[in-house]
């Protein structure tokens, strides 16, 4: 809540860029945050992606500002299915690591707003992270009891459908990276989210949006 780097895009300036990206190429739009359903365009701008038959993801803690939403979202829900995905971010499968990372009384609003979702026949996935200490396999598991007490019919085994996060600690001494290590990881540079991927962007107090190379940057 404090970090105050970023704006609001416009609907113009989402309008202006899918129409370029569709000349790419591009099938596939994601819209993340911060929290996007803070941005009142947002169900106009997934509207604009939807209803170009392409698919779309929108990232999002599920609380409050999507239940402000929530027709908005079953008339897209209703218009475009499973084109339209919603991933919640769950940080932990236990209410108490959850609120360490996103605040108290935090818990039950996302939980509620995942229930929702998937109560009314979305596609929902779900971002977890890796930060306790537990391997992840349990982690997954521990996300499969949780999904399981709320009746919901999501497959944390998937890693397509409950990602899991690295941590990423400063403090750790880690192997230095280097062009070397496509040929140590047997990976292809046209395999990674950067070779194809670009985010746009609009800081504070810049004049204009910026296109960023990766989602990363």
């Amino acid at each position: 809540p404090t970090n105050d780097k970023f704006g609001y895009l416009s609907l113009e300036t989402v309008r202006t860029h899918l129409e370029d990206s569709v000349r790419h190429g591009v099938r596939e739009y994601y819209f993340t945050g911060g929290e996007p359903f803070m941005n009142p365009g947002l169900p106009a701008m997934l509207g604009d992606a939807l209803s170009r038959g392409f698919k779309a993801m929108v990232l999002t803690n599920a609380m409050k500002p999507m239940h402000k939403m929530k027709r908005a979202l079953l008339d897209l829900h209703r218009l475009h299915g499973h084109n339209l995905t919603i991933r919640v971010s769950i940080d932990h499968y236990g209410p108490a690591l959850h609120e360490a990372e996103r605040g108290a009384r935090t818990w039950q609003p996302t939980i509620d707003g995942l229930v929702w979702l998937a109560s009314n026949g979305f596609d929902v996935h779900v971002a977890g992270r890796r930060f306790s200490a537990e391997s992840e396999e349990a982690v997954r598991r521990g996300y499969g009891r949780l999904f399981a007490g709320l009746g919901i019919a999501i497959d944390a085994r998937d890693p397509g459908v409950l990602v899991l996060f690295p941590e990423m600690d400063s403090l750790a001494d880690v192997p230095e990276i280097t062009t070397a290590c496509w040929g140590i990881l047997h990976k292809s540079p046209d395999s990674v989210m950067c070779a194809s991927a670009r985010m746009v962007i609009k800081r504070k107090d810049a004049a204009r949006p910026a296109v960023v190379a990766c989602t990363l940057l």
